[in-house]
């Protein structure tokens, strides 16, 4: 594997991180009543803004992010680690190409954070107004169930331990407390996706609004139950831990041979 592909795929763990990073712990601050609060990719984006040379930091996260996107996309398509041609790794590869197109998508946010003067981040955006009633509450319905396969997906991949196989770390320094790590951060990661799920099968069984929730409001959820500042403190510390994660393969990741 060429070394290029290493490097583009480095940047862009590191920029995964980041943004997982940001997100938890102002999550955890909320939690702690020490002045942060509940936050999603897009708040975190804002976060970043606001920092001193917080538009060289979107810039260079939105980079990032391409090249992680540019990372899945090459796993997917052109297959440099020598996947076999099993139904396993030709789902995984389709797997990897769709978290590409997500990932793109917040590469361009955060490159719509860097070009323009808003600091809003709204939870209550509403979208899709266009849209027949009956008609948006089935595509909720549709995502709430895709979201929730997601969930489960990921609390199984972790479980059984072939989720982070994938990353290459057997055998490595530290791999152990690297995989726990990891298996942490994609339990908590999995929680949030079954909570946005049920926010969206909720939408579209009961009400049919068009409010698309997200992190943020997840987090925000979790805090409206009576245990719910040790649940979203105990959450936020699994998206640190995520966010550590992605970090760490930037060190620990074992590539295929390089040309």
């Amino acid at each position: 594997m060429r070394k290029y592909y290493k490097t583009v795929a480095i940047i862009g763990f590191i920029s995964k991180g980041i943004i997982y990073l940001v997100i938890g712990v102002l999550s955890l601050l909320a939690a702690l009543r020490m002045g942060g609060e509940s936050s999603g990719t897009n708040q975190a984006l804002t976060f970043l803004k606001r920092q001193p040379f917080g538009q060289i930091m979107l810039l260079f996260l939105g980079v990032g992010l391409l090249c992680y996107s540019f990372w899945m996309f090459l796993q997917s398509i052109k297959n440099p680690e020598k996947l076999d041609s099993s139904r396993r790794s030709k789902s995984r590869r389709f797997g990897l190409f769709t978290t590409g197109l997500v990932y793109t998508a917040v590469a361009i946010m955060a490159f719509y954070h860097l070009f323009t003067n808003s600091y809003k981040g709204d939870s209550e955006t509403r979208y899709m107004s266009f849209l027949d009633p009956s008609v948006i509450s089935y595509i909720f319905i549709g995502v709430g169930i895709i979201l929730l396969v997601q969930a489960v997906i990921l609390i199984r991949g972790a479980f059984k331990g072939g989720l982070l196989d994938q990353f290459n770390l057997e055998g490595q320094k530290h791999h152990r407390i690297i995989r726990s790590v990891g298996r942490f951060g994609f339990y908590a990661r999995a929680f949030v996706v079954l909570i946005i799920a049920y926010f969206f099968l909720r939408a579209g069984i009961y009400s049919g609004s068009n409010d698309i929730k997200g992190m943020q409001d997840a987090f925000a959820f979790m805090d409206q139950s009576s245990s719910g500042r040790i649940l979203m403190a105990f959450t936020a510390v699994g998206f640190i831990s995520y966010g550590a994660f992605f970090v760490f393969l930037t060190r620990f990741r074992s590539f295929g041979t390089e040309d």
